[in-house]
C-alpha cells in the first residue's frame, strides 16, 4: 500500500485491508511450488512417479515403463527425466508435465550391445548428459534439446580397457568433470570448455588397488571432490586445483563392509549424506568449510541395501530407495545440525527393486482469474491472483 493509501483515515482506508490480504495470500501461491519424485525400478523395468505434498508424504501418481532395467535417473533442469537403461542398452528421456508431473516418452537412444549404462548425470544449466558405461568403458554424451527427438548424440569419451566407469559429476561452474572408474580403481579428470559438450583428458588421478570408487559429489563452492569408495570402505577428500587437477585431502575410513556407494551434499556444503549399501543405514559427516574435511555427526536407518539418495529442492526432506526391500525411506532434514529424522516408509511394487531416485521442483502454473468477480476487475489485486491446479 502507498504512503498516500497509510496516510487515509476512516472506513475508506480499512475497506483497503481485505484487499491486501488476498493480494499476499495470492502472491503466496505464485511463490509456491510443487515437487515431483520419480524412482527407477531396476526389476520391474518402470519409473515410479509420486508428488510431494510439504510433508516428506508421497503420494503416488504413475507408473511409467522403461525400455528395460534403468539403474540410474536424473531430472534434467530443462524440464526433462533420463534413465540409463541397463538391461536395454538405452538412455531414454521423459518429457514432466510441470501441472501434475507426469510423465510422457520424448526420445529413446539405443547404445548396442555392452555398453550396460550404469548411471546418467546432467551438466550445469542441463543443456548436456553423460552416460557412464560400465560395459564397454566408455562415457556418451548427447545435447538436450526441446523437441520431437530430446537428446542429440554428441560424441564418446572413451576410458581404459575395464576401467569400468560407474559415475560422473562437474564442479559446479561446469568447466570440470571427473569419473570414477570402478575396475581400475582411478579417477578420470577432464576440462570443459565453455558452451561445449566434449571432455578434454586433464589426467587420471589413482587410487590405493582395490579401492574402487562408485559414487561422487562435489560441494557447491567447488572446490572438493568427495568420492565413496565402495570395496575399501572408505571416504575420501579430494581437493580441486585452480586448473581441475585432484589432490588428496583426507581419506576417512567407514566400519567395515558399510560399502558405501551414493553420495549427496545439501546445498549449503556444510553437510555430506552417504548411503552404505550392506550397513542398511545413511552415514551423515559434517563439511568443514575451511578446508574440506568431514566428521561423522549420526546415522540413521534405512531399508535393505540403500543404492542411491536425493534431496528435494528446497533441502527439507532427504529420500533413499532400498533395493533390497522395494522400499523409499523418508527424512525430515534438520538444516542447523543436519540431522534426519525419519518420516515414514513408501512401499515400492514387489520386487520393482529400486535403485535410483531424483527430484523435480516446478512451479505451480498460473490460472486464469474466474471472470465476473469482484477480485478480477482491472486494477484490482485480482489481477496477479494464481490458482493452483
Amino acid at each position: 500500500m502507498s504512503e498516500q493509501g497509510l496516510a487515509r483515515t476512516g472506513a475508506h482506508r480499512y475497506r483497503h485491508i481485505p484487499l491486501l490480504i488476498l493480494g499476499l495470500c495470492w502472491l503466496s501461491v505464485v511463490a509456491r511450488a510443487r515437487t515431483f519424485v520419480y524412482v527407477a525400478n531396476y526389476n520391474n523395468s518402470t519409473i515410479s512417479v509420486y508428488a510431494e505434498h510439504g510433508k516428506g508424504n508421497l503420494v503416488a501418481l504413475q507408473s511409467m515403463p522403461t525400455p528395460g532395467g534403468p539403474e540410474s535417473i536424473i531430472a534434467d533442469p530443462l524440464g526433462y527425466v533420463i534413465t540409463a537403461d541397463s538391461l536395454a542398452h538405452a538412455v531414454s528421456a521423459y518429457r514432466v508435465d510441470p501441472a501434475d508431473g507426469r510423465l510422457a516418452r520424448a526420445a529413446v537412444h539405443l547404445q548396442g550391445p555392452r555398453t550396460n549404462p550404469f548411471s546418467v548425470t546432467a551438466s550445469p544449466g542441463g543443456h548436456d548428459i553423460y552416460v557412464a558405461n560400465s560395459g564397454d568403458s566408455t562415457v556418451s554424451i548427447y545435447r538436450v534439446r526441446r523437441g520431437p527427438d530430446a537428446l542429440i548424440p554428441d560424441g564418446r569419451v572413451h576410458e581404459a580397457p575395464g576401467a569400468t566407469p560407474y559415475s560422473v559429476t562437474f564442479t559446479p561452474n561446469g568447466r570440470y568433470a571427473y569419473v570414477a572408474n570402478f575396475g581400475n580403481d582411478t579417477i578420470a579428470m577432464y576440462r570443459r570448455a565453455p558452451g561445449q559438450a566434449a571432455l578434454m583428458p586433464l589426467g587420471v588421478f589413482h587410487e590405493p588397488p582395490g579401492d574402487g570408487p562408485y559414487g561422487l559429489a562435489v560441494g557447491p563452492d567447488g572446490r572438493f571432490l568427495y568420492v565413496a569408495d565402495f570395496r575399501a570402505n572408505v571416504l575420501l577428500v579430494l581437493a580441486i586445483g585452480a586448473h581441475g587437477r585432484l589432490t588428496l585431502k583426507d581419506r576417512v575410513t567407514e566400519p567395515f563392509d558399510h560399502h558405501p556407494d551414493s553420495l549427496v551434499i545439501d546445498p549449503s556444503g556444510r553437510y555430506l549424506f552417504v548411503a552404505n549399501t550392506s550397513a542398511n543405514d545413511i552415514s551423515i559427516f559434517r563439511i568443514n568449510q575451511a578446508d574440506g574435511r568431514i566428521t561423522h555427526v549420526g546415522h540413521v536407518p534405512t531399508g535393505g541395501y540403500p543404492f542411491s539418495l536425493t534431496l528435494d529442492t528446497a533441502a527439507r526432506f532427504v529420500f533413499a530407495v532400498n533395493y533390497g526391500s522395494s522400499t523409499i525411506s523418508r527424512y525430515r532434514l534438520d538444516r542447523n545440525s543436519g540431522l534426519l529424522t525419519a518420516i515414514g516408509t513408501t512401499a515400492e511394487a514387489s520386487y520393482a527393486d529400486p535403485y535410483g531416485i531424483t527430484a523435480f521442483t516446478t512451479p505451480v502454473p498460473a490460472a486464469r482469474p474466474t471472470p465476473g468477480t469482484a477480485d478480477s476487475h482491472p486494477g484490482s489485486a485480482g489481477d496477479r491472483r494464481r490458482v493452483a491446479p
